[in-house]
């Protein structure tokens, strides 16, 4: 063998040596242990698979996926070396800490998964079975979690499915995320307490068949979503939209009585009848998000407490309509409320609003034509914002024209052809 072969041999060890760590198997219940409690969750599946030999690459790349998402502080050559030396004392440890921790659950799908990449022997499924025994796990419970091993080995989202359908009352709560979040589409958990809808490609879901939503916390991630009806999430105590599309079409998007509600990441565009509403919310947070070609009002916000957007771009959000005045009211083209005082300040963070305002088909002038609610604003940019009236005739330079009302605050912000910020 070449020197240079050498060479390139010890590269790929590294590459290879390195692949958990770019890859991390990421379960946050196991994270948060401490590293005595990650210490024997990991000597028992180092136990497992080194029973009745050396473990196969397979489970050993798994296991040190795993490692890297609980942040553990040992190596898995440290977790091996442990394994050795397994005594009764342990097991009793490890059976008096887990038998009333969720994490016994996970164990056991992941004593499934490292047996199952490889042709394993008997007495390592017998073994896992005892300590499931010993865990306080039923077959029902176990014959789930083996079903949702199988998913996630095969990468099946049929098979996701059939097992959702088996799952007990114990374990219907569980989150299943870590996996089937490289192949599932769909629910990964829906009880009372919470609701995740996931999409590994960030296709398509149906938001109608989970619907009315009764759970506390929703999150929708990663989905595309084209609204053909009214949408309403009602008394949750969180919403979280993360990472998703969502065409608004001629629908309402609601959230009535949450407590906090949060859009990170994510595009909602092609508004044309409502703005999205939120109604008596306590929280509502936005980041890095985008709002486009809105032509109704983009937001709508009643007895909102805090209210505040950052890093995020409004772009062609131009509210279209009829109207006549001659005392050039609030309009609030783009963020509108019914009862401005009733709300907490808005706070606008390093945001961008390009092609934003309104067009009136009349002849009415409008002002606060970005926003009819008291806003502070910090490194905004505003683009091309304008109030139009006669359908395409440009407000003249009166004083009265403004985006926002007098009392809001504008700091290190800038326009660019566009009117005053406040006047």
């Amino acid at each position: 063998m070449s020197d240079y072969e050498k060479h390139v041999d010890e590269i790929r060890k590294y590459f290879e040596e390195h692949k958990a760590e770019r890859y991390p198997f990421e379960n946050a219940l196991l994270r948060e242990k401490d590293e005595y409690v990650k210490s024997l969750y990991f000597r028992m599946l180092c136990t497992l698979v080194r029973y009745t030999g050396e473990p196969d690459e397979m489970q050993v790349l798994y296991i040190r996926r795993l490692l890297a998402g609980a942040h553990a502080e040992n190596q898995f050559q440290d977790y091996m070396k442990m394994a050795l030396d397994l005594d009764r004392g342990d097991l009793d440890e490890f059976v008096s800490l887990f038998a009333e921790d969720e994490l016994r659950y996970y164990f056991c799908i992941d004593g499934s998964i490292l047996l199952s990449v490889v042709r394993s022997g008997d007495k390592q499924y017998e073994l896992l079975a005892e300590l499931a025994e010993l865990l306080g796990i039923n077959r029902k419970e176990l014959a789930y979690l083996v079903s949702v091993a199988k998913a996630a080995i095969v990468q099946s989202s049929e098979l996701f499915e059939e097992a959702k359908a088996a799952a007990t009352e114990t374990t219907r709560h569980l989150s299943m995320y870590p996996y089937v979040r490289a192949f599932y589409a769909g629910a990964i958990v829906d009880t009372s307490e919470r609701l995740h809808i996931y999409s590994c490609e960030k296709t398509e879901v149906d938001l109608s068949k989970y619907f009315p939503v009764k759970a506390k916390k929703v999150i929708v991630e990663n989905v595309s979503l084209s609204l053909q009806a009214d949408v309403l999430f009602e008394n949750c105590e969180e919403v979280v939209f993360l990472n998703t599309d969502v065409q608004v079409n001629d629908c309402l998007l609601e959230f009535r009585n949450a407590g906090n509600v949060m859009f990170e990441n994510s595009l909602f565009e092609n508004g044309r009848q409502f703005p999205i509403t939120f109604n008596n919310c306590g929280n509502v947070q936005i980041d890095s998000c985008r709002f486009r070609n809105f032509t109704s009002r983009t937001i709508q916000e009643e007895n909102v407490a805090n209210f505040s957007v950052s890093k995020s771009l409004f772009d062609a959000c131009e509210y279209r309509y009829s109207a006549w005045s001659s005392g050039w009211p609030s309009l609030g083209g783009v963020v509108f409320s019914n009862s401005p005082a009733k709300n907490g300040i808005n706070y606008f963070d390093n945001c961008t609003f390009a092609n934003c305002g309104g067009r009136n088909k009349d002849y009415g002038h409008f002002s606060d034509f970005i926003s009819n609610c008291r806003s502070e604003l910090n490194a905004c940019t505003f683009r091309l914002c304008w109030h139009y009236f006669a359908t395409d005739r440009l407000d003249s330079d009166d004083i009265r024209v403004r985006m926002f009302p007098l009392e809001s605050k504008a700091i290190d912000c800038v326009t660019v052809n566009s009117s005053p910020i406040v006047n």
